[in-house]
């Protein structure tokens, strides 16, 4: 009879292969991977089939942690900026206090190991901004650019304010609103 797999061993798996993708992108070993989580390659193959099953699952597991953060209280009642603001002010602080994981699923998402389906359920908890930028499209109080786009622009701004942020933490609160006001000018008519 084959032992239970742990939970415990499948996260140390996840966050050491955040952190070799962070720094490695795509290239990262699964022999490192397993080294940074404290057990044998071999183990890593009983939790993840494969490499690109590996990827795959952290990508979600990303994705999760990202949602937990960004979803929470969101004020779907609110007004466009408000309901933005949540999100991008949500999404720096995350990235602020998981450098890596954000590094994690930039290099993912760029690499073209992660099919469409998987990108998909990704974005599933994410489901009432996508729809809170399709409606303010429709509406006219965002500009008219596919949600790809917008979430694109979203993020990186976010991610200039982060690098900011970091880069000057006596100006963390400047560069958050900084941030914001020239994110609601890039996405607003």
């Amino acid at each position: 009879m084959a032992r239970p797999l742990s939970p415990e061993k499948r996260n140390a798996l996840l966050q050491s292969a955040t952190l070799a993708v962070a720094e490695h992108g795509v290239m990262a070993t699964t022999s490192s991977v397993a080294r940074g989580a404290g057990v044998a390659e071999g183990t890593l193959f009983t939790y993840f089939e494969t490499k690109d099953v590996l990827f795959r699952e952290l990508y979600l597991h990303l994705k999760r942690s990202l949602a937990q953060t960004l979803m929470p209280d969101y004020p779907h009642d609110a007004d466009y900026p408000q309901r933005a603001a949540h999100v991008f002010h949500r999404f720096v602080n995350w990235g602020l206090t998981n450098a890596a994981s954000r590094h994690a699923i930039a290099r993912l998402t760029s690499s073209g190991l992660i099919p469409d389906e998987t990108k998909l359920a990704g974005m599933e908890p994410f489901l009432a901004v996508s729809r809170m930028m399709e409606d303010g499209v429709r509406e006219g109080v965002l500009i008219d650019a596919p949600i790809s786009f917008l979430s694109s622009v979203i993020e990186h701004i976010a991610d200039t304010t982060i690098e900011h942020v970091n880069q000057h933490p006596d100006a963390a609160e400047h560069y958050r609103q900084l941030g914001f006001r020239v994110l609601w000018r890039a996405i607003a008519p």
